[in-house]
């Protein structure tokens, strides 16, 4: 039996309750047997921000769905190395894979930027994009943005994924960790253990 999977990318730095949440609801929303987090390499138009090395974040991502039977992580962009671009992947798992599409997991504020990314036309053709949208997002918007981009791309396919309103960012996070303030209940409390034990955002 083939097993239908879900790539949740992007920079985990760090990952929190917002991400293990959003693969979750994947997970329950659309019948996924495993999620695969995929840290990027760290990309030219983040150089202003405050990064833990791809360690460590790799390591916080192990420690975080290693509760999860069905999440795993891929260093897969890491490997690649340099300025890697989200159809390289794409490109790399539909290769690997009998499916016709992968599925790949965002956040619903990428929808308004999703037509733009590199190869976007072939991007959306090889991919099913699962978008999570809050329950503090008008999902009329993102709705009338994915009938936007289906006009252009008829071939796309993109879905919504509901999910609560969870106030946790990255940002947020590194923000409290600069100030002094506690980060309990944001992250899982292994991943907080290992971020003052590895001082990554001190």
């Amino acid at each position: 039996m083939i097993k239908k999977y879900a790539i949740l990318g992007g920079s985990f730095n760090p990952v929190h309750n917002g991400h293990l949440e959003m693969a979750r609801c994947s997970k329950e929303q659309f019948g996924l047997d495993e999620i695969i987090f995929m840290p990027n390499k760290t990309t030219y138009y983040k150089e202003t921000k405050v990064f833990a090395s791809d360690e460590h974040r790799l390591n916080m991502l192990r420690l975080a769905t290693k509760p999860y039977s069905y999440m795993s992580v891929s260093d897969m962009e890491i490997k690649r190395g340099g300025v890697t671009h989200t159809i390289d992947t794409i490109r790399e798992f539909h290769n690997e894979s009998s499916d016709d599409r992968v599925n790949f997991i965002i956040g619903g504020d990428s929808l308004q930027w999703l037509d733009k990314w590199v190869e976007a036309q072939e991007l959306l053709r090889l991919t099913t994009f699962i978008a999570a949208i809050r329950d503090d997002v008008d999902t009329e918007s993102a709705k009338g943005i994915i009938a936007q981009i289906k006009d252009e791309y008829p071939d796309s396919d993109i879905r919504l994924l509901n999910m609560k309103s969870m106030s946790v960012s990255s940002s947020d996070i590194r923000s409290r960790i600069k100030t002094g303030d506690s980060i309990e209940g944001l992250v899982p409390e292994y991943v907080e253990k290992y971020i003052y034990d590895n001082k990554c955002y001190s």
